[in-house]
């Protein structure tokens, strides 16, 4: 009895940024690394926080932070004309989400600049209106859709330019290090693939508020020891400024009582 055949699906547009991703994410050596904090005092200040802004941001600016404190995580590999490391003066953090691109679900990503001193509460507010604001409305959106136009080969050259020859274009358009995560899908991210420097995610917070930080990142640029003290400047963040941070927010809302 012969088999059903399939179906032959054409590529969708939002594959297309996904495959140049991955394209470029090739030939970056990537190291992971874990560490697990627990930082209760940090779950019950974000809980009484008003507005109580998301574990993403708050881990996402805590990350920010640690790079002001260990400049390696703000450190990028450019290739051409010739090698050379280019240290950014600031943090650009590139976020993945799920948003539909003619009615498919597609991975794509936003930039959130200066994370380290922007308010919580406006890093909160742009995650809440990425998710649901129209495709047109978002400029990072607009700039991959109109790549999504170009042939492959246009495509992976504007992305070489981007990526390998100049540090500013890079912190432009696609950031300086990358967060992803899929806790709200109850699943977590093993190995991140990314063509940054490093890739910053996490698992589940747990009731007794212990959280497990993951870094990846690309060992032509920084050892594991500076990763590892990356991942401590972020438990250092996430008591210190983000723990005064949530109080504060906290305090407005007993005197707004």
């Amino acid at each position: 009895m012969p088999l059903p055949r399939g179906r032959t699906i054409p590529l969708h547009r939002g594959r297309r940024i996904v495959s140049d991703i991955l394209h470029f994410s090739q030939s970056v050596p990537m190291v992971a690394i874990d560490r697990e904090v627990t930082i209760p005092e940090v779950a019950l200040a974000r809980d009484t926080a008003d507005p109580k802004p998301g574990w993403y941001p708050v881990l996402l600016k805590a990350f920010a932070i640690a790079a002001t404190a260990v400049p390696d995580l703000r450190r990028s590999l450019l290739t051409s004309p010739y090698p050379r490391l280019y240290e950014h003066a600031c943090s650009v953090a590139t976020v993945t989400v799920e948003r539909e691109v003619d009615g498919v679900p597609s991975v794509l990503f936003f930039l959130i600049r200066q994370p380290e001193s922007t308010p919580l509460n406006e890093i909160d507010a742009r995650f809440k209106r990425i998710k649901t604001a129209p495709l047109q409305e978002i400029a990072d959106f607009r700039r991959l859709i109109l790549l999504m136009r170009f042939p492959r080969l246009i495509r992976r050259f504007l992305w070489w330019l981007a990526l390998r020859t100049s540090g500013s274009w890079r912190q432009k358009y696609c950031g300086t290090f990358g967060v992803t995560s899929v806790v709200s899908a109850g699943a977590t991210v093993h190995i991140p693939i990314c063509p940054l420097t490093s890739t910053f995610t996490f698992g589940q917070v747990k009731q007794d508020g212990s959280v497990l930080l993951r870094l990846a990142f690309d060992h032509r640029v920084l050892d594991g020891v500076a990763a590892a003290r990356g991942l401590v400047e972020v438990e250092k963040a996430l008591r210190g400024p983000i723990l005064s941070e949530l109080r504060a927010l906290a305090r407005v809302r007993r005197l707004a009582v």
